[in-house]
């Protein structure tokens, strides 16, 4: 019984999280309410404030699963970056840029997320940008820091010309000359995508294309 308790409560919480990712991503915080959280998951909302008192403590619990998914790659990614000697450097930046373009193509809701804060979604609410976003992307500017200053570039804005082409290219996708919408779920323009961020970045940093 107690199991069986356990089991529905993880399931509850878990459809809460589930959903409320889904409405922060698409409405933003500030125009989420906790009454929609509730209706898409499927309680009521006196039902989900025994998970999640506020709706501030379940955003900050949708932004922290958010940035784990960014940290397991960028971490992994920037350590190897920075490790790479000067022969390896275009390749270990090309897993780099390929790494987080499949993390955003697999949970699209990580960009979505953040281009609402970048819009002063939740402008109220700190903690993602000063605990986990910025030392985050820290790390990263850190491991492009010496390629950027070898080629005369500016390390910030290179990582963040990355970051912000592969999460516009993910929410936004391009269009062809019909007018007609392609983006991350199209094979061919996702390897042209991919392409043309390694030529980019490789210009920009003057490296060699790996063979």
């Amino acid at each position: 019984m107690v199991a069986s308790m356990d089991s529905r409560e993880a399931a509850e919480r878990e459809s809460i999280l589930r959903s409320a990712t889904r409405l922060f991503s698409a409405l933003g915080y500030d125009g989420t309410s906790i009454a929609q959280i509730a209706d898409t998951a499927g309680l009521d909302a006196e039902r989900l404030t025994t998970y999640f008192p506020t709706k501030r403590r379940l955003y900050l619990d949708v932004m922290g699963r958010a940035h784990r998914f960014l940290a397991d790659v960028i971490e992994a990614r920037a350590k190897e970056l920075l490790a790479a000697p000067p022969e390896q450097r275009a390749e270990a930046l090309h897993r780099f840029v390929d790494g987080y373009i499949d993390l955003v193509a697999d949970h699209p809701e990580v960009p979505a997320l953040w281009a609402h804060r970048w819009l002063s979604d939740a402008c109220d609410i700190g903690d993602p940008d000063s605990h986990n976003a910025q030392p985050l992307a820290q790390f990263a500017v850190d491991s492009m820091t010496a390629m950027a200053e070898a080629a005369g570039a500016d390390p910030l804005y290179t990582t963040y010309t990355m970051i912000w082409c592969i999460h516009g290219f993910t929410l936004s996708g391009v269009l062809d000359g019909s007018g007609e919408r392609h983006g991350v779920h199209d094979v061919r323009q996702l390897r042209r995508f991919r392409a043309h961020m390694h030529q980019l970045l490789e210009r920009e940093l003057r490296l060699p294309s790996p063979p």
